[in-house]
């Protein structure tokens, strides 16, 4: 991994893998501001967290943020949670199949 380094805050997309009050596990997308020393510290993991508790998600967390994740998850996520990717360009992705 290489270190962040940009001037100023800016945003930084992290999907994470949490659970619902109901218990269920769910995806979740989140966008936070951090300056470039902030991200080198995993201050983005914080206020994610703290975005998770605020809207009723429980731990355990896994976070991916968009600069580190595999290509395709954080589209994927986009296209679950019905969201145009940031280039604006739908997602193809077959349905799954019921089993």
């Amino acid at each position: 991994m290489t270190e962040p380094t940009w001037e100023g805050k800016r945003p930084v997309a992290v999907v994470s893998t949490c659970m619902t009050a109901e218990g269920l596990p769910a995806f979740v997308l989140n966008t936070v501001e951090v300056t470039a020393e902030e991200a080198a510290n995993g201050i983005q993991f914080y206020l994610v967290e703290a975005e998770l508790l605020e809207a009723g998600y429980e731990a355990p967390w896994v976070h991916f943020p968009e600069d580190e994740a595999p290509a395709f998850l954080h589209p994927a996520v986009r296209h679950h949670l019905g969201l145009l990717p940031p280039n604006d360009n739908p997602i193809p992705v077959a349905p799954l199949e019921a089993s």
